[in-house]
């Protein structure tokens, strides 16, 4: 669980108590945190290639992070904890 997150809570520090629970309580919250690990460490990978067809697929991905990245976060804004 911690690979899947730790990135989400160093971008959210702030929000790390409502990321563990979210974590915990929400199957799908858990999938999007995987899915950001995940598209990260690709992102990673194609960065250091360096030539033009890791670079296009960089920026497509780059764009899918960034998305995954802003519904993390609504999601995170919008929890309230029961």
């Amino acid at each position: 669980m911690v690979d899947r997150i730790r990135n989400i809570i160093a971008r959210f520090p702030e929000d790390e108590n409502a990321i563990r629970d979210l974590i915990r309580k929400d199957r799908s919250f858990d999938a999007l945190c995987q899915e950001y690990a995940d598209t990260g460490k690709e992102l990673e990978r194609l960065i250091k290639l360096k030539n033009s067809d890791a670079a296009l697929q960089a920026d497509g991905l780059r764009q899918r992070y960034v998305a995954v990245e802003e519904e993390l976060l609504t999601i995170i804004e919008g929890y309230r904890p029961v």
